[in-house]
């Protein structure tokens, strides 16, 4: 199957993004940029540039790039945060629930409405 952006918020198969979800996977940041989002002195982005992808300062980082400098950067601070920082800097944001699965909500919350099947293999009869 090919893939194929649909404008309706719909990526070829099917997938389905949630408004603002898709923002800035294609987009690039320089260092100046990602120090202003992360509220940190652009000397720390520097160094992370060329400590974790051996870039220059005048290097333009990527989102997938800008996630991992998150981690680096302010990996003390609550995931929120972190997020918040890529937010601001319009670098696509993955959702913390992406790898739970069938719903929306976190493993043992999903209603059994959108679980796979609503019976448990545990379950006996009389």
């Amino acid at each position: 199957m090919d893939e194929r952006t649909i404008d309706a918020g719909l990526v070829a198969p099917g997938e389905y993004a949630p408004a603002g979800e898709a923002q800035g996977t294609n987009e690039t940041f320089t260092a100046d940029a990602v120090a202003d989002a992360f509220g940190v002195a652009v000397e720390r982005v520097h160094n992370a540039l060329r400590g974790e992808f051996a870039l220059g300062p005048e290097a333009r980082v990527d989102s997938r790039q800008a996630q991992h400098l998150a981690e680096v950067i302010l990996g003390d601070l609550p995931q929120a945060e972190r997020e918040a920082a890529l937010m601001r800097l319009g670098a696509f944001t993955p959702r913390p629930d992406h790898d739970w699965g069938i719903g929306e909500a976190a493993p043992g919350e999903e209603s059994d409405k959108v679980k796979e099947s609503a019976y448990s293999s545990e379950i006996s009869l009389p």
